[in-house]
């Protein structure tokens, strides 16, 4: 149990309003370089170098180690950073929404579903899809700056950093036509992602985070298969160039590599839950629920509040080979135990008494 000394104070106003100008001014940055005059993106104007994202992805590995070095020193990060976090992310809604919007309005005013290597209507969301990649990096920042070192994971800086290369590959060698495709798909998937992180630090509940996941892997393998369909496509109107070929073949491999990677996430995050609930065994938040419920029951048949207590307290109490039978079994006996003296209890309308072992007092 934390002394008061040990519980950190809530940052101050000026210090989190600080952090979010910060943002602000980052953003305004970042905008000036994505947002352009449409004869300066491509495919109407010139790509910049591969020198900006190698630039930019080594200075994004570099600081990673220096950011982790430097996170103790900042002092109760969760508070000072929550504007900060809630502005970014729901920047970032708003901009891949705003992503969504304008490659479903070409759409609907005539640009080609698939087949098409040439058309441009859909240039600007592309190139502004890959100019967010950079600004992503953020997502790192904030989980290092925040302490969570366990998130940041080889999945999650292979993904940041390889996804970003894919797409400067893929507006330097096929910008138009079918490149909408996963642009699209991406930024529809991010609006659930970060709209999920936007509300969760404002304290709501979204149950669709498990979800995310399978969003992801649907995705990857629905650009893989219209990638493969739009070559075969091209091809037979003879539109097909080398360039077209190279963007989907590195296009192709990004999607499985991070298909496998997130596949294998799937697996150990979630299959292995339901695993463990076939085999029977009962988890510590469902003997907490049956406590729960036990407790609604006997306040229902008037036991007294402290008598209630003293039951719930009871499941700490030693248990014949509780070491041999593990803490899950022993939990498991000593609830429904709880549970069978409570009924008892509003059958001879007499009150649980405390044990005379418990050591809770």
């Amino acid at each position: 149990m934390k002394s008061k000394s040990d519980v950190q104070e809530p940052s101050s106003l000026v210090a989190r309003m600080s952090c979010a100008g910060i943002l602000v001014a980052l953003l305004s940055i970042w905008c000036k370089f994505a947002f352009v005059d449409e004869t300066n993106y491509p495919p109407i104007g010139e790509l910049h170098s591969w020198k900006v994202p190698m630039c930019l992805t080594l200075s994004y590995l570099l600081s990673l180690p220096l950011l982790k070095l430097l996170s103790p020193l900042i002092p109760n990060p969760k508070s000072l950073l929550l504007e900060t976090m809630v502005l970014y992310n729901a920047t970032q809604v708003l901009l891949n929404g705003w992503t969504v919007y304008y490659i479903l309005h070409a759409l609907y005013n005539g640009h080609p579903i698939v087949g098409d290597v040439k058309a441009t209507t859909c240039s600007l969301a592309v190139w502004v899809h890959y100019a967010d990649k950079y600004l992503e990096f953020f997502d790192t920042y904030f989980m290092l700056l925040r302490g969570n070192f366990s998130q940041v994971t080889f999945l999650h800086v292979y993904h940041h950093t390889t996804i970003a290369w894919a797409w400067w590959s893929g507006m330097y060698l096929y910008p138009t036509g079918d490149a909408y495709f996963g642009a699209l798909l991406n930024s529809w998937i991010h609006v659930m992602m970060y709209s999920y992180y936007a509300l969760t630090l404002m304290g709501v509940k979204c149950p669709w985070k498990k979800y995310l996941t399978m969003a992801q892997l649907v995705q990857f393998a629905s650009v893989v298969v219209y990638t493969g369909f739009c070559l075969g496509v091209n091809y037979r109107k003879g539109q097909l160039e080398g360039r077209h070929v190279l963007a989907c073949g590195i296009q192709v491999g990004e999607m499985v590599s991070l298909f496998i990677l997130f596949s294998s996430f799937y697996k150990r995050s979630y299959k292995g839950s339901k695993g463990s609930d076939k085999s029977g065994s009962t988890k510590p938040g469902d003997i907490k629920d049956e406590c729960n419920a036990a407790i609604a029951e006997s306040v229902n048949s008037n036991m007294y509040v402290d008598e209630c207590h003293a039951a719930v307290k009871s499941l700490v109490a030693p248990v014949k080979g509780a070491v041999e039978l593990g803490p899950g079994k022993a939990m498991e006996m000593t609830a429904k135990s709880t549970k069978k003296e409570i009924e008892n209890a509003k059958r001879t309308g007499k009150g649980v008494s405390r044990p005379s072992w418990s050591f809770l007092g």
